[in-house]
């Protein structure tokens, strides 16, 4: 997934009500894009883009806030509230800024927020909501951080019950 030079398509295997003999007209009608800022989930987001544009899909663009290791004790429960929400409010529109005015000429967007780890949050998001594809950016991470710490998109990988598509920027001719 980190080292191809281009995209990949993971796709689970059928389920066990899958009809092979069924016509089945292919396409993603609800795709989910997770995003968190970075390179990667920006080339991610141009990809969910282009493919909701083709199949005039609903696009899903998820944020996953992950828990603070560390809670500062000394803070006041509503203060802590009042942080948390001024950071969802950063955040939404962080997400407004990355979507062109005439994406819903063509599609359907649902922006959302959700609290947790991330790669748990995002197969709970996709199998809650319907998802036809998950597309997730893949950083370069080193072979012993990846090892330690794995990625999200390995583990979204691993669980989601829908396809999922892993973008990483094309990488520098040596």
């Amino acid at each position: 997934m980190r080292t191809l030079p281009c995209p990949l398509l993971i796709v689970c295997s059928p389920t066990s009500d899958f009809d092979p003999s069924e016509n089945r007209v292919f396409g993603f009608h609800r795709i989910l894009v997770g995003c968190d800022f970075s390179p990667d989930s920006n080339l991610a987001l141009q990809y969910g883009f282009s493919l909701a544009q083709e199949f005039q899909s609903e696009l899903h663009l998820v944020h996953v806030i992950e828990p603070p290791v560390y809670r500062d004790l000394r803070k006041l429960a509503k203060e802590m509230e009042e942080d948390h929400q001024d950071l969802e409010n950063r955040l939404n529109e962080k997400l407004a800024s990355l979507v062109p005015e005439e994406i819903h000429n063509w599609c359907t967007l649902k922006t959302t927020l959700l609290n947790g780890q991330p790669y748990k949050e995002l197969t709970k998001y996709a199998e809650l909501h319907d998802i036809d594809l998950i597309v997730l950016g893949v950083r370069g991470h080193g072979l012993v951080e990846t090892l330690c710490l794995g990625s999200t998109t390995d583990r979204v990988a691993r669980r989601a019950s829908c396809p999922l598509l892993s973008v990483r920027p094309a990488m520098p001719l040596t």
